[in-house]
């Protein structure tokens, strides 16, 4: 059948550089191709991210075939292989992402026929028939088959534009399917969107498992010679959600991701439609693309010889000056040598077909191949055999929950770290969350977990011993997206990886050392390294415990027993520090002091954080040497493992305490622990309108005439107010006379206010979106905390707290106190009680807890609460609740009372006095627990108001 198509004329152009207009032979580029050229027709790709263009909708189009390109444009020939008006239609959609069978005669590709619809796989063949279906998420995304017999359960949502989607599908040697998909859906951290990732089926469409723990997105699956995967990969494991979409291998058993290209690179943002030069197999081509775009930009050739990150790797066929450009409009490359390619590019208002030659000059001639002036055309593959990869065996058995790692020398690539300085490795899990979002958060963050520090909660899986020699075997759970610190024997993080990697099940992974170079040579081992020779470790607890780390239920009650003294309470505010639990806007008041950024935007002082915030990219996305980020270079950890810093025997922490501590510095300042939260979310608006009323007031009272930028009130701090005890609230005891009752500390002096002093998340008072040099954020050498002495004289603007404007103050603190805690964020006084419990990804089920669990009960006012901790032996669990009157009831339905995934129960029936009796069993979905019991005493009903402390919570 032909299509009748409007073909622009052939249109040969030169970039020259050096080469005179004369010297350009009349020939044409498509006089070089062999074979016709499948293509697809269809709207042009849309959308605010690469990631977001399948929930689009813009129908029309096909997939097509020329059948002589090396013709000239008149007597071009075109096959339909499917469209909306062919014999074996799936209607007027979008036909898009074609792969072409290694003998040519079939094609995969994906369908989507409404606007909020799936996308499906369906096979054909070139010749237009035998058109089949392979895949149906709309019916069969939950859940997943699994060889092996191992059931997956997690829990799932499509994300916030439509439904789930199958994407990007590639022939494996081995006649299985590799393809993207949201069927494991976590959500975008950073915009909440599906998230697809690399999975395998059979060529029916059976047997669908994942081969990645991603929790972001993943582009563009195709094969190399050797049978390897190469997809781009999308990650920020503490560093920015930008610009890391890089370029990865891994084998088609989901063993072995390596990365290949740009994994700590800014630039480009995004490394997209990868393929494997099979005529050249040191090179791959690619699509260079900003991530807030559709994924077009520049088309590159990378030469996999060169360094992971080495700009030289790059000849960029569209920028010829500036290799690493990400903008422009092309797409889809395919290459037939390393130096000829095909690929969409802008010709006008539509995209066509191209091709272009790298020349001995490093000029490139670039020609329309064809183009249609009413629809865009995409994807050109030769319509010809080429050579089968490699087909390797599986290493998994996909019936066990677990994979190994060995670590042969844990300091190879570490030429600065002390042989036998580390003692262990922490094992950490990014979570993926798959449970909504209540909206409401702030720093790019869709759902709140730090200050622009850390994005996903982190599950703490625990720690496993390095041997004398820097050996380590151990064990992981399977189906997790796994990264590892290795600790000295204070428990600080000498280094910790940045990126993740999975326990593929069944399997041993080994590596050699920490970030050792993987082109060098490494000393051959006349015997089996230490940790070789034993049974791989389980890992166990940390001193504190293990799973979720959550900032204001586990960090703030050490700060209470023993900094808060000092540090804002009763005795003031030592060093200008204020560490009480007061909630801000977002956080609270020792949070914010703690994750501030007073010298550089790009690094949390005091815990030497790392910001990954778009805009500090630079700084994020390097690969950091020992020692330079967390707690070694910790001034807060100097505190707690030192005493330094002038604390010299003033407090003592446990040894519990401190691991804690630098553990939370280590996961690079998480807040939230969880994914739990209540329907208030993270924004405690009345801490804002408090805000703008103590401003008001402030003009009235005189402060204005210091705290004032141009005539416009100054920077109000966020640490001056404190809603959980008002009364200790900076604004109100810095400007108040000392000993004339409330706590005056007569702090004001009459100077002018520093914008970028003392308590910044910001340092520009915004979250940067777009990425900038380090250079242009503000800088300022920090200041030793002074009472007086040079920095003006003492203003006392409230003799006494009789005094009408801090009355007024106190007033609008406590009114503001008393409607946040009417409807509580998680982490405040009866947050607990109205918690929604969040959840993340469990490609396997959770184990079972092999330890004691320790379940607690208390009577509270809002009911017994029953009690057991997110901890990482029971974080993924349900847990049924039960309720008998006497010891050791038998566990029967008419006896529960509840169910949860969180890590506590509220028994919320009104009890008569005397001795109550809980069970909790936990259930992974497929097994059940024995029963953990516990008693409450009730004593008789008093009349109870809301606690101002809040409870014990993981």
């Amino acid at each position: 059948m032909l299509v009748a198509v409007t073909a622009l004329m052939m249109i040969t152009v030169l970039f020259c550089r050096g080469l005179a207009a004369e010297e350009v032979k009349n020939e044409y580029l498509r006089n070089s191709l062999d074979s016709p050229i499948l293509f697809t027709k269809r709207g042009n790709y849309q959308g605010i991210h690469i990631y977001d263009t399948c929930y689009q909708w813009h129908p029309g189009g096909g997939i097509y075939i020329l059948e002589n390109p090396s013709d000239p444009p008149e007597k071009h020939k075109f096959r339909v292989v499917i469209d909306e008006k062919s014999e074996n239609s799936l209607g007027k959609g979008m036909y898009f992402d074609p792969d072409l069978s290694y003998d040519a005669k079939r094609v995969l590709f994906c369908y989507k026929g409404e606007p909020k619809g799936s996308s499906s796989i369906y096979e054909i063949g070139v010749d237009g028939k035998g058109l089949r279906r392979i895949t149906n998420p709309r019916e069969d995304y939950l859940p997943c088959e699994k060889d092996g017999g191992v059931k997956s359960v997690y829990h799932g949502r499509h994300g916030s534009l439509g439904a789930a989607q199958d994407l990007t599908p590639a022939y494996l040697p081995d006649g299985k399917i590799v393809f993207t998909t949201m069927r494991h859906n976590g959500l975008v951290p950073c915009n909440n969107t599906g998230v697809a990732i690399l999975h395998v089926m059979d060529s029916d469409g059976s047997n669908i498992y994942p081969i990645s723990v991603n929790s972001e997105t993943e582009f563009d699956p195709s094969l190399m010679l050797d049978g390897r995967i190469l997809y781009g990969r999308w990650e920020y494991v503490d560093k920015t959600a930008l610009t890391i979409q890089s370029l990865w291998t891994v084998n088609f058993d989901g063993t072995m991701e390596e990365a290949v290209y740009a994994n700590n690179m800014v630039f480009p943002e995004a490394v997209l439609d990868s393929r494997h030069v099979f005529s050249d197999p040191d090179y791959v081509i690619s699509t260079f693309s900003k991530h807030n775009s559709t994924p077009r930009g520049t088309i590159a050739m990378i030469d996999m010889r060169m360094g992971k990150n080495d700009p030289k790797a790059v000849f960029n066929f569209s920028n010829q000056k500036h290799p690493l450009r990400d903008t422009g409009e092309a797409c889809d490359p395919y290459p037939i040598t390393k130096d000829l390619i095909l690929f969409s590019d802008r010709n006008g208002r539509k995209n066509a077909l191209f091709m272009a030659k790298r020349n001995s000059d490093d000029s490139v001639t670039r020609e329309v191949l064809f183009a249609d002036t009413n629809i865009d055309c995409h994807s050109p593959i030769p319509l010809k055999p080429r050579p089968v990869p490699e087909i390797k065996a599986s290493q998994v058995d996909r019936s066990k929950d677990y994979g190994c790692f060995l670590i042969q020398n844990v300091y190879e690539g570490m030429p600065e770290v002390p042989k036998g300085s580390i003692k262990r490795l922490r094992v950490l899990e990014e979570t993926s969350r798959v449970s909504r979002s209540p909206g409401g958060g702030p720093f790019n963050q869709t759902f709140t977990i730090s200050a622009a520090l850390c994005w996903v909660a982190k599950n703490y899986l625990g720690e496993v011993t390095v041997e004398k020699d820097g050996s380590c075997y151990f064990e992981v759970p399977a189906g997790k997206m796994i990264f590892l610190q290795a600790l000295d024997a204070e428990g600080r993080c000498v280094r910790s990886m940045r990126t993740f990697i999975q326990a593929a099940p069944g399997t041993t992974r080994g590596c050699v050392g920490c970030h050792e170079d993987k082109k060098a040579s490494f000393p051959v081992l006349i015997k089996p390294a230490i940790a070789q020779r034993k049974k791989p470790q389980k890992p166990k607890d940390e001193s504190w415990g293990s799973g979720a780390l959550d900032y204001p239920t586990m960090l703030q009650p050490i700060l209470d027993k023993h900094c808060v003294n000092c540090h804002g309470g009763e005795k003031g505010f030592a060093a200008g520090l204020d560490l009480t639990g007061g909630w801000t806007q977002f956080f609270n008041n020792s949070y914010e002091n703690l994750v501030s950024r007073r010298e550089v935007q790009y690094k949390s002082t005091l815990i030497a954080g790392v910001c990954s915030m778009n805009g500090t990219s630079f700084y994020s996305a390097q690969i950091f040497p020992a020692y330079a980020i967390g707690s070694p270079a910790s001034p807060l950890a100097k505190v707690v493992v030192d005493g330094d810093l002038g604390h010299e025997n003033k407090f003592k922490l446990s040894r519990e305490e401190k691991d804690l501590i630098l553990a939370w510095i280590d996961g690079n300042g998480p807040y939230h622990g969880t994914w739990n939260y209540t329907a208030r979310a993270f924004d405690l608006g009345d801490w804002a309108t408090a805000k703008k009323q103590l401003i008001a007031e402030m003009k009235f009272a005189g402060c204005m005439e210091c705290h004032n930028t141009g005539g416009r009130g100054g920077r109000f701090e966020n640490d001056w107010l404190n809603l959980e005890k008002p009364e200790l609230s900076r604004i109100l005891r810095a400007p108040l006379a000392k000993g004339k009752g409330g706590h005056g500390e007569a702090l004001c002096r009459n100077n002018k206010v520093d914008g970028f002093r003392r308590l910044r998340i910001f340092s520009t008072g915004r979250y940067e979106h777009a990425v900038k040099h380090l250079n242009s954020f503000p800088k300022q050498k920090w200041r030793k905390w002074d009472k007086g002495e040079d920095s003006g004289d003492p203003v006392i603007s409230f003799a006494d707290t009789k005094n009408m404007h801090y009355k007024k103050m106190l007033e609008i603190i406590q009114s503001a106190r008393k409607a946040a805690l009417a409807n509580p964020r998680i982490d405040m006084p009866g947050g607990k009680a109205r918690a929604i419990a969040g959840r993340h990804r469990n490609i396997y089920p959770v184990r079972l807890p092999k330890e004691t669990v320790n379940v607690t009960a208390e009577k509270t006012p809002e009911g017994v609460m029953v009690h057991w901790g997110m901890t990482t032996h029971t974080w993924g669990l349900v847990a049924d609740v039960y309720r008998g009157a006497k010891p050791g009831f038998e566990i029967t339905e008419d006896k529960k009372i509840g169910s949860t995934e969180l890590g506590w129960y509220y028994d919320e029936t009104k009890l008569e006095s005397g001795k109550h009796y809980y069970a909790v069993v936990f259930d992974n979905g497929d097994v059940r627990s024995k029963p953990y019991r516990i008693d409450v005493k009730v004593e008789p009903e008093k009349t109870a108001s809301i606690s101002d402390t809040a409870s014990r919570t993981r």
